[in-house]
């Protein structure tokens, strides 16, 4: 089996959100150590996921496929945003002359992946 002529590439942002007041707090702010740990809030992850192709050296960044959500206090995630999500990997792998059907594949496989072993809250 050959691998795939792309590569899919994250980057994290996590926010302390408190609803009743619409306060948000995020992680590059010294604040944040502290309000992580405040009970009338919760802490979202925020995962920006773009698709790299595979060259010599770094990847390229060739599409951006967006965000997707997943609160930290139980786990969901927006049906829309992974509706949306997948929408637009099936467009940028159509871009970059490659199946969609495969490109949805590896980022379902992705998904799983990080939010249930790589990147544990804390680890």
């Amino acid at each position: 089996m050959t691998s795939p002529p792309h590569r899919i590439v994250s980057n994290e942002r996590r926010a302390w959100m408190r609803l009743a007041t619409h306060t948000v707090v995020f992680d590059r702010d010294p604040a944040f150590a502290r309000y992580s740990k405040d009970p009338s809030g919760s802490v979202i992850r925020i995962v920006h996921l773009w698709l790299a192709g595979i060259g010599q050296g770094l990847p390229t960044i060739r599409h951006y496929l967006g965000s997707i959500r997943r609160c930290e206090c139980g786990g969901w995630v927006s049906r829309c945003e992974l509706a949306r999500l997948f929408r637009r990997a099936t467009v940028a792998a159509h871009l970059a002359g490659e199946s969609g059907l495969g490109l949805r594949h590896s980022l379902s496989r992705y998904l799983r992946e990080y939010f249930t072993t790589k990147h544990e809250p804390d680890a």
